[in-house]
C-alpha cells in the first residue's frame, strides 16, 4: 500500500525550511519509489534520486523522477543539497557516506537529513507505539504480529543494530558548518512495524495515521511523549 498521501506533506513541511530555494539542485540518497523526490519536483526543485534496489529505482523512474540505479558512494556530479530520508541509520560506514556526500556539494551546498532517534523511545513512547499498533490490528486495517514480551526491550531489540540518531548527528556535524535540527514526530510512520502490512481498507488508513500523528503531536507538546524524529541539515 502506498502511505505517501499521508507521509510526503509531513516530510516536506519539515524539510522545505531547511531548503534552499527552487530550483536548487537535489540529489535525494536512498529515494524509494520517488514519492518525496516528485512533489519535489512539483515544487520547482532539479531532483535526481538515486537507489541501489532496481525494483524501487524503476518505481521512481515510472513516476517521472530522474533516477540512477546505484549506491550513493559510486554517483558524482554537482548538487546543491544532497538528502537522506530515512535512510542513513541503515549505512555500512555512516562516516563514509556523508564524506562523500558532502563531496557532491555545490559551494554553500547542505546536507539535509529526515531520521529518526530510535534510542530516545523510553515506555511512554514504546506504549505509544504498540498501543496503537494494536488498535489498527483490532480494527483490521493491519496486519501485524504483537511483541513477544516487555514492549520496551521489543522496541530495542527490533532496532539496536541500527545507527542511533546521536550518532547520525555527530556524524553530520564531522562534515559541515552551521547544524540545524528541529525534532519531528515520526512514531505514527512506523505503526505497520517491521514485516507488518496495511490491509486492503486503502481509504481509512491515512485518515488514521494523520489521527495518531496529531495525537502524538500534542503528547511532545505536553511533554509527555518525547520527539523520536528530527530532521537537520549542514552547509559545505
Amino acid at each position: 500500500m502506498d502511505m505517501t498521501t499521508a507521509a510526503v506533506p509531513h516530510s516536506l513541511a519539515h524539510l522545505t525550511p531547511l531548503l534552499p530555494a527552487p530550483p536548487a539542485r537535489i540529489l535525494e540518497a536512498g529515494c524509494g519509489r520517488g514519492a518525496l523526490a516528485a512533489a519535489l519536483a512539483e515544487l520547482g526543485y532539479r531532483v535526481t534520486g538515486v537507489d541501489r534496489d532496481a525494483e524501487v529505482a524503476a518505481a521512481a523512474g515510472a513516476r517521472g523522477v530522474p533516477v540512477i540505479h546505484a549506491d550513493v558512494l559510486d554517483v558524482s556530479g554537482e548538487h546543491d543539497v544532497v538528502l537522506f530520508t530515512r535512510s542513513l541509520h541503515h549505512a555500512e560506514d555512516l562516516d563514509g557516506v556523508l564524506a562523500h556526500a558532502a563531496s557532491l556539494l555545490a559551494p554553500d551546498g547542505r546536507v539535509v537529513v529526515e531520521e529518526f532517534a530510535w534510542e530516545r523511545v523510553d515506555r511512554a513512547a514504546a506504549d505509544f507505539l504498540y498501543d496503537n499498533r494494536a488498535l489498527l490490528v483490532a480494527a483490521g486495517l493491519l496486519d501485524a504480529d504483537a511483541p513477544s514480551g516487555d514492549l520496551l526491550d521489543d522496541w530495542v531489540t527490533g532496532h539496536d543494530s541500527l545507527h542511533t540518531g546521536s550518532a547520525v548527528l555527530a556524524a553530520l556535524d564531522r562534515v559541515g558548518s552551521d547544524p540545524t535540527t528541529a525534532a519531528t514526530p515520526v512514531l505514527w510512520r512506523l505503526l505497520n512495524g517491521r514485516g507488518g502490512a496495511w490491509t486492503e481498507q486503502v481509504t481509512a488508513v491515512p485518515g488514521v495515521l494523520d489521527a495518531v500523528r496529531r495525537a502524538e503531536e500534542r503528547r511532545i507538546a505536553a511533554g509527555t511523549l518525547p520527539a523520536v524524529g528530527f530532521v537537520a541539515s549542514v552547509r559545505r
